[in-house]
């Protein structure tokens, strides 16, 4: 089956959906990184608070699948998201060593996180955001480059907004995301 990515609508109800506790605040970071920065959770829960460029919007991935690291872009929306997480994360007096999406509990304060926290988290969200369908970290990723490629990006920036080693890596994946988009585009050709 074909992955379809989670509409506006619902990406903005599961990251409502987050609670404002000091835990969901952080994972409201967490999740709005992967959907408007297009990361896989393993590259995310590896940021570092160094790695925020917050004037430039820019976050610098180290390590992500093929050991290959690159910076992204993230929008002001989504790095408002993060900055509250931050101002939170700051009170808590974690310093700068520890992951930039680090554990708030007092016995871990400041370790780093498992994604297999987040893989939960995301599947309970979901059914309290009222989205019916699986939904699990992943999908913010196909999202990501869904809403890019609707928005007008050509396919050389989204791949390197995804890391992909190739172009092709990323064409292939819009074309099984969202085959109905490119039947679209095509039929607005004109001479």
């Amino acid at each position: 089956m074909q992955p379809q990515p989670l509409s506006r609508d619902e990406a903005k109800a599961l990251l409502a959906a987050c609670p404002n506790t000091t835990a969901g605040i952080r994972d409201r970071a967490v999740f709005a990184t992967l959907y408007r920065g297009g990361t896989r959770i393993s590259a995310t829960l590896q940021i570092r608070p160094s790695d925020i460029n917050w004037d430039r919007q820019l976050i610098a991935i180290h390590v992500d699948k093929g050991g290959k690291g690159r910076t992204i872009t993230i929008d002001t929306e989504a790095l408002d998201i993060l900055r509250v997480w931050a101002e939170r994360r700051k009170s808590l007096g974690v310093n700068g060593h520890h992951p930039f999406f680090c554990a708030t509990n007092k016995q871990a304060l400041g370790n780093h996180l498992d994604s297999s926290h987040f893989r939960h988290k995301i599947k309970k969200l979901c059914k309290e955001a009222g989205i019916e369908r699986r939904c699990y970290c992943h999908l913010f990723r196909h999202t990501a480059a869904s809403e890019m490629y609707e928005e007008g990006f050509n396919v050389a920036t989204i791949s390197v907004q995804l890391g992909h080693a190739s172009i092709s890596a990323t064409d292939t994946y819009l074309h099984l995301m969202r085959p109905d988009l490119m039947n679209e585009k095509l039929k607005e050709r004109t001479w």
